[in-house]
């Protein structure tokens, strides 16, 4: 049986990863992420120095999308690579989450948990 969405975060530091990118296909969202993993996580490193933690890249992928609300924000510099996360949610079918990008609120039938 597979890991439930929720058991995929164990060990990771949601508030301090940050979103990379969002990519919208057909009824698919992709969030490109920088997951900030903690002690415990089976790939957690030790931050070497001038690193502000241990960070691993992957992404939250949402299949049969039946509700998208995303409301971008203006943040002013285009050249911004890493947005910061303010609130972050899973719940069932039903995702939700705030971050300097802007706000994605979303219900999908597939919520999967990729790392690289």
């Amino acid at each position: 049986m597979g890991k439930s969405i929720a058991s995929r975060f164990d060990h990771v530091d949601i508030p301090s990863s940050k979103l990379r990118a969002v990519i919208i296909n057909d009824d698919e969202l992709t969030l490109e992420m920088d997951f900030c993993l903690e002690p415990g996580h089976p790939d957690y490193e030790e931050p070497g120095a001038g690193e502000d933690g241990c960070f691993h890249p992957g992404m939250l992928r949402f299949a049969g999308i039946s509700k998208l609300s995303l409301d971008r924000r203006d943040i002013g510099d285009e050249g911004k690579r890493r947005f910061a996360i303010d609130t972050f949610n899973i719940e069932g079918t039903k995702f939700d989450m705030a971050c300097e990008w802007g706000d994605i609120h979303l219900q999908a039938r597939s919520i999967r948990v990729l790392t690289e």
